[in-house]
């Protein structure tokens, strides 16, 4: 029984220890660690295995969003992106690379479990002049991707697709998150560049026959930068019109919902 009662000391203080030693103090990413909201558009012919080159571009934004320990983000930017596809029997597969930017405000905040009352000194922090301010961020963001679409049927459009997403990012907020971060209030996932792998998935359909009134798209992308617990996450519903026109509603993780509109132009 002694023996058990030492080993459940011995558990005790080294909980005690992680947690004083900030294993789990309240984390606040880059918001270049979001997901680019860059929308995969399919062929708008499912029987089409002809080559194709195509030029999209979009616009996005949002209002009082939240993101780790952020809130009331209020973000907007863009994105460019260049895909081709391949022809004849491998037309299912396609590479593609983008570019954007976006910027915005945001608020510090505690939006996390492990933001809970014990971290006493962030909480105070927040309870300051300098935590209820307002902070500025941009950011800029490239991806690099592969990937495969499917037509099982008319109607069906399923795909996925992989590759690496890079950001280099700046403002009042990267100036305060890392001065926090070593002050030991909170811990800094990234600093104001970074590069990680993602993956992308999406499930969607053509609307009438061979799609002439559009498709429906809804995709769900992860950024794998960090622990399992620190990925970021995104998803999007797009309705695409067969003239290239698009647009639809994001979640993401950092960033919270936001509209998004674009124009894809196919060569």
């Amino acid at each position: 029984m002694n023996k058990f009662k030492s080993l459940a000391v011995l558990t005790a203080s080294l909980c005690a220890s992680l947690t004083l030693n900030g294993c789990f103090m309240p984390r606040a990413h880059s918001m270049g660690a979001s997901l680019m909201n860059v929308a995969h558009q399919p062929r708008v012919s499912g029987d089409s295995t002809n080559a194709e080159i195509s030029l999209g571009v979009n616009a996005f934004g949002g209002f009082a969003g939240e993101g780790a320990n952020v809130d009331n983000v209020k973000s907007g930017g863009g994105n460019v992106s260049f895909t081709y596809r391949m022809g004849g029997l491998v037309s299912p597969i396609f590479a593609s690379a983008s570019l954007g930017a976006f910027g915005g405000q945001l608020e510090f905040a505690c939006t996390e479990s492990r933001c809970s009352d014990s971290e006493l000194k962030y909480k105070e922090w927040l309870n300051s002049e300098a935590g209820k301010d307002g902070y500025s961020f941009w950011d800029v963001q490239e991806r690099l991707l592969v990937g495969a679409d499917f037509n099982p049927g008319k109607y069906v459009i399923v795909g996925f697709a992989g590759g690496v997403q890079l950001f280099q990012g700046g403002g009042d907020y990267d100036d305060m998150r890392a001065d926090l971060d070593e002050m030991g209030y909170i811990r800094s996932l990234e600093g104001r560049a970074a590069a990680a792998p993602f993956t992308s998935f999406w499930l969607g359909s053509r609307i009438g026959h061979d799609g002439k009134w559009g498709s429906v798209v809804a995709e769900f992308d992860m950024l794998y930068k960090n622990s399992i617990e620190d990925w970021t996450s995104a998803m999007m519903l797009n309705y695409f019109h067969t003239s290239g026109f698009y647009g639809g509603v994001i979640w993401n993780s950092q960033l919270g919902y936001e509209l998004n509109v674009g124009k894809t132009f196919v060569f």
